[in-house]
Order: C-alpha cells, then structure tokens, then sequence
C-alpha cells in the first residue's frame, strides 16, 4: 500500500493531491515504486536537533532526508525545515510555493539516487527539480 504523508505542510501553498500526482509520475518515470515517503515540515529547532543527534552536523540545513529504500521500493522521512524554506524562497527571489516543491522535488530524487555533492551532480539535480516544478507549475496553473 503506497503512503505519500504531509505533517505540518502549509496548507495555503500547492494543494497536496497534485503534489502527490506529480511524485507517482516522476516514479513512474525513474521506475520506482513508492511505500512510504512523508514530509515533515519543521521548525529551524527542531531541524537542528536532527541535524546534530542524528547526523552529527553542527550547520543549518534546509532539508534532511532519511532514506530507507529497498532496491526500487521508496522507504523514506524528509525534513524540511520551514524557515529556511521562506528565507531561500527571498534570498534565491524565488516564491514559496517554487521553493517547497524545489525541496519535495530534492528529498523524493535523493531517495531514487540522485546525489548532489560534485558540481555535476548537483547540476543534475538542479535538472530534476527544474522539471519537478514545471511539473507541478503546469498543474496549478492550468485554468490560468
């Protein structure tokens, strides 16, 4: 049974529904299969605590993904912290609402394998959430 979660998500952003629609086609594409993925939406303390017990990371992030996948099977928690998620939305002069996806888009890609630690990984990734967010841009703009 496939289980895509939103705790503490803002309500006012994207609706959920396409968000989820967007992420079972972009599994569909890469063949996966999803069994779990919930996105948690915390604030800046809490994601420090993640951060430093759990990872043993002194800096702030703006996303933490816990990833549990079994081959194609997706089994994974994302952290987004909120604060940070509205600060890059300013400091980038991108929206809100492009920066929550950006960052579901980041979470979901780490889980099927995209890395973004060289600059060629992370202009790769940089790809796939461009196209993550036309995706579901196009959704949410399609009675404009």
């Amino acid at each position: 049974m496939q289980m895509i979660k939103f705790i503490g998500y803002p309500d006012d952003l994207i609706q959920k529904d396409i968000l989820k629609e967007t992420i079972n086609y972009f599994a569909d594409k890469e063949g996966v299969k999803i069994k779990k993925l919930e996105y948690n939406f915390v604030a800046l303390k809490q994601m420090q605590f993640i951060n430093n017990n759990f990872l043993n990371h002194k800096n702030d992030t703006d996303i933490i993904t816990f990833d549990y996948s079994e081959g194609k099977i997706i089994i994974a928690e994302v952290f987004i912290s909120t604060e940070m998620m509205i600060d890059n939305a300013q400091k980038y002069r991108q929206s809100v609402e492009n920066e929550c996806i950006r960052l579901i888009s980041h979470g979901f890609f780490h889980c099927i394998g995209y890395k973004d630690k060289s600059s060629e990984e992370k202009e790769i990734m940089r790809k796939k959430e461009e196209e993550f967010i036309f995706a579901v841009s196009r959704e949410t703009n399609q009675d404009v």
